[in-house]
C-alpha cells in the first residue's frame, strides 16, 4: 500500500502495511519504531474508533467473524466480535496518550504493572488479523461437508444409482458405502471387470432397488 492511503477496512491489509501520515498538529504518535498497542473501546464503539485513528494515520483493526442468521424467513449477515472492547492498534511511532484518549470512542489502553502501555508483539497480531479469512474458509469447508453429506443421503447403501456427472455418467453402479466425510462408495462394471471408487453424492442419482 503507498503512502497516503487512508485505510476504512482492514481486510485488504496485511501487518506492516503503512497508512498515510498526518501532520504534526494532529498527529497521534512522535515518529519512531511502529509497534502495536490494544487500546480499550467503549462498546459496539470498535469501528468508530478504527475510522477515527484512521483517519490520523493510524492503522487499527477489531477482530471479527462473518455470521449468518435467519429472523422470520429473512437471512442476514452479521460480524460477531471475538475480543470485544479492543482495538488493536499500529503507530509509526510512540503515542501520545492524550491525544489518542480524546477519541470519544476510546477510554484506555492495555498497560504493564508501571502503568505504561504495553506493546504487543507483531506474530500473535498477524494471527488476530487473519482470524477472520481463516474463519470463512472454515465456514466454506463445513458447508461443503454439509451439502456432500446431503447429496449422499439422497441415494441408499445396496441401492442402484448412475453417475450423473464425472468421468463415468451415464454409468450405472451399486452403492456399497457412505462414508463419514459425506462421499459416496459404488461399485460397477469396467471393461468386464468390477471397479470399486468414491464418488460425490451430487454426482450420483438413485435409481431404488439394485437391478442393473
Amino acid at each position: 500500500m503507498h503512502m497516503g492511503t487512508v485505510v476504512g477496512s482492514y481486510l485488504g491489509l496485511k501487518v506492516g502495511d503503512v497508512v498515510e501520515s498526518v501532520s504534526d498538529d494532529r498527529a497521534l504518535f512522535h515518529p519512531g519504531a511502529k509497534r502495536w498497542y490494544a487500546l480499550l473501546c467503549r462498546p459496539q464503539q470498535e469501528v468508530q474508533a478504527e475510522r477515527w485513528l484512521a483517519a490520523r494515520g493510524v492503522y487499527a483493526f477489531h477482530p471479527v467473524t462473518r455470521r449468518k442468521s435467519k429472523v422470520r424467513g429473512v437471512e442476514r449477515e452479521y460480524d460477531r466480535r471475538y475480543l470485544p472492547g479492543y482495538v488493536f492498534a499500529r503507530f509509526g511511532g510512540d503515542p501520545i496518550c492524550h491525544r489518542v484518549l480524546a477519541a470519544p470512542f476510546l477510554h484506555g489502553a492495555l498497560t504493564l504493572t508501571n502503568g505504561e502501555w504495553g506493546v504487543l508483539g507483531p506474530k500473535r497480531l498477524a494471527s488476530l488479523h487473519e482470524m477472520r479469512v481463516r474463519d470463512e474458509r472454515r465456514e466454506a469447508d463445513q458447508e461443503e461437508r454439509a451439502r456432500r453429506a446431503l447429496q449422499a443421503r439422497r441415494v441408499r447403501v445396496g441401492a442402484e444409482a448412475m453417475f450423473r456427472a464425472g468421468p463415468f455418467v451415464g454409468h450405472h453402479c451399486e452403492v456399497v458405502e457412505i462414508t463419514s466425510k459425506g462421499g459416496v462408495k459404488v461399485r460397477f462394471r469396467l471393461f468386464s471387470h468390477d471397479a470399486l471408487v468414491e464418488a460425490r453424492g451430487c454426482d450420483l442419482v438413485g435409481l431404488g432397488q439394485k437391478g442393473y
